[in-house]
C-alpha cells in the first residue's frame, strides 16, 4: 500500500525533489518496478514528473488515490517496507543455511550482508541561512555555556588551542607510530570526558579490559603501571581504598568493548548499536586498523576508506564526538613536518576528520609533542605542544615553548616545580 500512496503523492506534489536527495531508486518499488521507471525516466528526459493523463495512458490499470500523509511519513514507511522485504528474504535464505550440513558459517555471511542493504534516510529539509536565526542563538548559547558544547581534552594547552572536542561534529584523530603512547593519550582524553560526568565508551581491539583498567588507574591516581600489572603487594591498600572510592570521585561512567565481548572485531555497526545501547556522549576507538569493514573491501586502502566513511557517517548520524587511534607512515614531508598525508592505509581517514593530532616522540625520549596536524574549527594547524611524560605513572609535564630545546637530564620534581609555579598545566589528572 505505501508503495501505491508513494507514486500517488508523486503523481500530486510534481515533487521529485524526495527521489533524488534520498536516492531511491526501483529497489524501493518492488510492486510498482515498472511505473517508478516511467516517472523517473520521464523526469530525467523532460525535467517533470508526467501528468496523470499521461501516466494513466500507459498504466490504465493504476489505483489513483487521495494521499494526506506528509512526506517524511511517507518515505519512513518506504524505508521500512524495504527493510522488512530485505530482512524477510534474508532471514529466509538464513533458515534454509542452517537447516543444510556444514552451511553455519555461509549463514552467518548471509546475515552480515543484509547490514549493508538496510537503509535509514530521511526526509532532507534544507536551511535557508538568509532568513534561519538559529545559528545566533547557538552563538548566545555558546557565550554563557561554552562547556555545553565542547568537551575538555585533558591537556589544558590543547584546549586552548583547539577549545576541545565538539560534543555534535567532532570526529577526532590521533595518528603515532608503534610505542609512541598513543593509546595512552587516547585514554588519557577519555578519563577527563569521564572526569567532566560523560557516559564515555571505548572500544579496545587489542588491549583487555584488565589492562585498559589498570592505565585508567594510574592515569586517575597514578599508581605505578607496572605494578599494578606485576601484582605488586605494596600498593594494595592504596589500590583497594582506591577502587572503593572511585564510584564516589568519577562524576561520569566509563564502558568497555572489547572483540571477546562480541565474539570478533567490531563493525561499525556494532560501534552504533554500543552508542545507543549504552547512550553515549562520546566514543573512543583504539584503533581503526582492528575495526572489520563490514562492506567487505578487497585491499586494506579500500577496507581502510569504508571504515573511514562509515564512521564519519555515524559520527554525524549520532552527534556526539568519535575519537580514534590510528598508525602513521614513517615518511616525513622533504622539510620535516607532519601532515595528514603521513596517516597510514587510507587517504580518507585525513579527509573525513574534523580533527588530527599527531603524537612525536624525539628519538623515543621522554619528550612528547602533541602536533595539530587538522583542526577545522581552529587557526592553530601545526601548533606543537611539548610535554615532559611519564607513562609508568600517567604524568604529563606541559613544557613552554621556549624552554622545550632543553635537555630532559632534570629529575621530575624539579620538573613539576617550576613549570606548575607558572600555571602552565602541570598534572592534568
Amino acid at each position: 500500500m505505501i508503495q501505491l500512496q508513494f507514486i500517488n503523492y508523486l503523481l500530486d506534489s510534481k515533487d521529485y525533489s524526495i527521489v533524488e536527495l534520498n536516492n531511491l531508486d526501483y529497489k524501493y518499488f518492488s510492486d510498482y518496478i515498472n511505473e517508478f521507471s516511467f516517472i523517473k525516466k520521464h523526469y530525467e528526459q523532460y525535467g517533470n514528473i508526467p501528468d496523470k493523463a499521461t501516466f494513466l495512458n500507459s498504466f490504465n490499470d493504476f489505483e489513483i488515490i487521495q494521499v494526506n500523509e506528509n512526506p517524511q511519513y511517507l518515505l519512513q514507511a518506504l524505508i521500512d517496507d524495504y527493510n522488512t522485504r530485505k530482512l524477510t528474504e534474508s532471514f529466509n535464505k538464513v533458515r534454509k543455511l542452517l537447516m543444510e550440513d556444514d552451511n553455519v558459517n555461509k549463514a552467518i555471511d548471509e546475515y552480515k550482508k543484509i547490514q549493508e542493504q538496510l537503509t535509514s534516510n530521511v526526509v532532507m529539509q534544507p536551511i535557508d541561512l538568509i532568513t534561519d536565526k538559529k545559528r545566533y542563538e547557538d552563538y548566545v548559547a555558546r557565550t554563557m555555556d561554552f562547556n555545553k558544547f565542547y568537551i575538555k581534552t585533558g591537556f589544558k594547552e590543547l584546549d586552548n588551542a583547539i577549545g576541545g572536542f565538539d560534543r555534535e561534529e567532532e570526529l577526532g584523530i590521533i595518528v603515532a607510530r608503534t610505542n609512541y603512547g598513543k593509546s595512552w593519550i587516547a585514554l588519557k582524553c577519555a578519563v577527563a570526558a569521564a572526569q567532566q560526568g560523560l557516559k564515555v565508551g571505548l572500544y579496545s581491539g587489542e588491549m583487555s579490559e584488565r589492562k585498559v583498567g589498570y592505565r585508567f588507574d594510574t592515569l586517575v591516581a597514578h599508581f605505578n603501571n607496572g605494578s599494578l600489572i606485576h601484582g605488586n603487594i605494596s600498593v594494595q591498600n592504596d589500590y583497594k581504598r582506591y577502587i572503593d572510592d572511585l564510584p564516589n570521585n568519577i562524576k561520569g561512567s566509563f564502558k568497555i568493548l572489547t572483540p571477546l565481548m562480541i565474539n570478533g572485531p567490531a563493525t561499525v555497526n556494532a560501534l552504533k548499536m554500543f552508542i545507543e545501547r549504552e547512550q553515549l556522549d562520546i566514543l573512543f576507538v583504539d584503533q581503526l586498523s582492528l575495526i572489520e569493514d563490514q562492506r567487505y573491501g578487497k585491499s586494506t586502502p579500500e577496507k581502510m576508506s569504508n571504515i573511514s566513511k562509515d564512521l564519519k557517517n555515524l559520527q554525524v548520524m549520532e552527534r556526539i564526538p568519535i575519537i580514534a587511534v590510528c598508525q602513521q607512515n614513517r615518511t616525513k614531508n622533504e622539510d620535516g613536518s607532519i601532515d595528514t598525508t603521513q596517516i597510514a592505509q587510507s587517504d580518507r581517514i585525513g579527509q573525513d576528520a574534523t580533527l588530527v593530532l599527531f603524537i612525536d616522540r624525539p628519538k623515543n625520549t621522554e619528550l612528547m609533542k602533541l602536533i595539530i596536524g587538522k583542526s577545522r574549527d581552529s587557526g592553530e594547524v601545526g601548533k606543537e605542544l611539548s610535554y615532559h611524560i611519564e607513562l609508568n605513572t600517567g604524568k604529563f609535564t606541559f613544557i613552554p615553548e621556549n624552554e622545550e630545546e632543553q635537555e630532559l637530564t632534570i629529575d621530575e620534581e624539579d620538573l613539576e616545580n617550576r613549570y606548575e609555579s607558572e600555571n602552565t598545566g602541570g598534572d592534568v589528572f
